[in-house]
């Protein structure tokens, strides 16, 4: 049940709270056409008040009214206008003064003469408000002077004459008037009546229902001076009236260049009102206006034509002011509008700016752009920068000055210039190459078309300095160049090294063969020494069996030590360890010593030795590498001249001596010369001749290292000849290294 009720109670709640709703609304609405029926009584009432004769209606401000409040609140207020309009029928309208004298009028007659034209009044205006909507188009007092050319020949005279036809043909439908002058002569009297009540109220009404709109604001000093001398001029004339009875109505007229005023500088809101204060000075005037009513009836008529062409001509005039200043407004706010859009534009147009120049300024190329003219439209300063163009060519803005300038600074001016104007005679191509200039910096050159939209309207080019990469590209190459070069000598040096862990295992492997073969003969010599000691009698050898075996031994001892002679030289000379110890000597002597002692050699090999020299030759010279140099030149000889003589010329000169060793042998081709001074290097192969292949790259090295020089002559088949040059003394040595003598040229590995 609780629930139940709970759920209830919400549902309750929204009903009644929609049912006082429109219950309020209703009030409202009843109360709204109260007023409004209250409105047109009392404004009937003015109307009425206002006859100067109680016969004669001057206006009626109730039609003005009626009309203002359904243009405003809509035509569903109908009911609120027929309302008052019977009311005001029922108390203020005197139907004696309508109905003629003798005409019998019951209650029944009046109430349905009351009815009817108070349906025909409520009838008119919602008419009127339907021609205001049709033709005038808004049901808001109009700001444009067609538009209010239309009220004021819709509602001023269209409407009241409906008016005053429904009205009066209701009186004719129920007989209380007939068809005449009189019936006429009514019409006209409403007929103006409603003219000058619409034309006085409902621009009043239409006007301050929607605030001041469609003028200038104004200062209340201005509204309060136009006013008072409104009031002021009102005044006088009423005054004037009251003094003096027959000039009252032209006294009105001098509130019109106060009416102007109000009208241009405050429009429609000044001039309903200043329309209706000289209205109640009009109306006042001809109410105080005592005259017979044949005078009345012109002066009226006047009135009515003055007031209603006056109040019509001030609404236009106040119309046109405010379409002028509707148009200065729009006008207004369309520059505003255009300046704002310019401003937006013009800022957009500066990010857009601000950005292609960050960019432009912020790229690492130089930009160039030129139109069709041939004059610079844009630049940035990178471009300056690359082509060191000055002031006066950047100010210039023209590309050819920059041209002239530029083309000092390349190396192929003619090729660039060809190739610009090429260019610039054929816009549509685009272009890609490299400029060299004369300080060496090498440019990279873009040049394409610039288009707006599908036209071409210049040329921009493009600079990139390249002259880092360019030189980093040839640093490149030089590097593959020494790379592919180092590998190369790198693989030139495993092969030699290659080939001379070969040569070493070589002459290791000849080495000790040649230091076997001394070895093994003096172990046989020795046996053979100790065969003899133990086979003799007594202890006792023969000296003549001894002798033979101890020379034999002591032969291949010689040998022995020439081997480890020459491996001792190998090492000193290639350490650099090697001084040479001058001493006097006789080269003579050294030598002939030397042949001594290969003459056992040289017999064997069937050698004759022969010694040419003039006498002794002292001077001075490392003995030991002098021995050196002419033994291994006998060996050579006699190793390769077998069975031929052999001839050693030593000759004297100032301040050198120099040895020939002449043999017959097999020779050398002219291609080995060099080669044989090489170390462990053979003329012929090992395997036919021994040695360790040092021989004559110690002579060599020796003969240097004494500051002379060895050479050989010879040719295949036809022997060779030896010669070796060296200082006589110490000082000839020191001579020739301060002042080299030219000696023979030798080739060189």
């Amino acid at each position: 049940m609780d629930a139940h009720a709970g759920s209830a109670a919400p549902e309750r709640h929204p009903r009644l709270s929609r049912g006082w709703t429109r219950w309020r609304q209703a009030g409202l609405l009843l109360l709204e056409h109260l007023a409004i029926a209250g409105g047109y009584v009392l404004l009937g009432w003015l109307g009425m008040w206002l006859m100067p004769d109680g016969r004669l209606i001057t206006i009626w401000p109730a039609g003005g009214f009626a009309l203002a409040m359904l243009l405003l609140r809509g035509t569903s207020r109908w009911p609120a206008i027929l309302l008052g309009s019977l009311l005001s029928s029922y108390w203020l309208v005197p139907w004696r003064w309508v109905v003629p004298e003798g005409v019998p009028l019951s209650a029944v007659l009046e109430a349905t003469t009351t009815l009817l034209t108070s349906m025909a009044r409520a009838f008119s205006t919602v008419v009127g408000v339907w021609l205001v909507d049709r033709y005038v188009g808004t049901r808001r007092w109009p700001h444009t002077v067609r538009e209010v050319i239309g009220f004021v020949l819709v509602a001023g005279l269209v409407q009241p004459a409906i008016a005053a036809l429904s009205t009066h043909a209701a009186l004719l439908g129920v007989g209380l008037v007939e068809p005449g002058p009189l019936f006429l002569r009514q019409t006209w009297i409403w007929f103006n009546a409603n003219s000058a009540g619409i034309m006085a109220m409902t621009p009043l009404f239409l006007a301050f229902a929607e605030g001041p709109t469609g003028r200038p604001h104004r200062t209340r000093w201005e509204v309060a001076l136009v006013a008072a001398f409104a009031l002021i001029t009102a005044f006088i004339a009423l005054d004037v009236r009251r003094r003096f009875n027959d000039i009252g109505i032209p006294l009105s007229y001098p509130m019109i260049p106060i009416i102007l005023w109000a009208a241009m500088r405050f429009g429609s809101q000044g001039a309903v009102l200043t329309n209706l204060l000289w209205a109640c000075v009009a109306f006042y005037s001809m109410y105080l206006l005592k005259v017979g009513e044949t005078e009345l009836g012109r002066g009226f008529t006047h009135y009515q034509a003055r007031f209603v062409v006056l109040t019509a001509f001030i609404l236009v005039l106040a119309a046109a002011f405010e379409e002028r200043h509707q148009m200065q407004q729009a006008l207004e706010k369309e520059r505003e509008g255009l300046e704002a859009r310019v401003a937006e534009r013009t800022r957009e147009l500066a990010r857009f700016l601000s950005l292609l120049h960050s960019s432009l300024e912020s790229t690492a190329d130089g930009l160039l752009v030129v139109d069709r003219k041939g004059h610079i439209t844009a630049m940035n300063q990178r471009f300056a920068e690359l082509w060191r163009l000055p002031a006066s060519v950047l100010e210039s803005g023209d590309d050819a000055r920059a041209l002239g300038f530029i083309r000092e600074q390349l190396v192929e001016p003619d090729v660039f210039l060809s190739r610009v104007e090429y260019l610039y005679a054929h816009p549509e191509l685009e272009s890609e190459d490299e400029v060299q200039l004369t300080d060496g910096r090498v440019f990279h050159r873009v040049s394409r078309p610039q288009l707006l939209g599908e036209e071409i309207v210049g040329r921009v080019w493009s600079f990139r300095d390249i002259t880092l990469r360019r030189r980093a590209e040839a640093e490149r190459d030089r590097l593959l160049v020494e790379e592919s070069r180092a590998r190369q000598e790198a693989e030139r040096a495993f092969r030699e090294a290659q080939k001379a862990l070969g040569v070493r295992d070589e002459f290791l492997s000849i080495a000790a063969h040649e230091m076997k073969t001394p070895l093994t003969s003096m172990k046989m010599q020795f046996q053979h020494l100790q065969r003899l000691v133990a086979g003799a009698s007594g202890g006792q050898v023969e000296a003549a069996r001894l002798k033979p075996v101890v020379a034999a031994a002591l032969r291949q001892m010689r040998r022995f030590q020439e081997l480890g002679d020459q491996l001792l030289d190998m090492t000193q000379l290639s350490t650099g360890r090697l001084e040479p110890r001058h001493e006097p000597l006789d080269f003579q002597e050294v030598v002939a010593e030397q042949l001594e002692l290969h003459a056992e050699a040289a017999r064997k090999a069937r050698a004759e030795l022969r010694l040419e020299c003039g006498g002794p030759i002292p001077g001075e010279c490392d003995r030991l590498r002098l021995e050196r140099i002419v033994g291994c030149l006998l060996s050579n000889a006699i190793k390769f001249g077998a069975g031929s003589p052999l001839t050693i010329r030593l000759e004297a000169q100032e301040s050198r001596v120099r040895l020939r060793v002449v043999d017959q042998g097999i020779g050398i081709a002219p291609e080995d010369h060099e080669r044989i001074f090489e170390k462990l290097e053979r003329a012929v192969d090992s395997r036919h001749y021994g040695g360790l292949g040092l021989g004559l790259w110690i002579a060599r090295q020796s003969a240097e290292a004494l500051g002379g020089h060895i050479t050989v002559e010879s040719e295949l088949g036809k022997g060779a000849t030896f010669t070796v040059e060296l200082p006589r003394s110490c000082q000839s040595l020191s001579m020739r290294r301060i002042d080299p003598p030219a000696e023979p040229a030798r080739p060189t590995a």
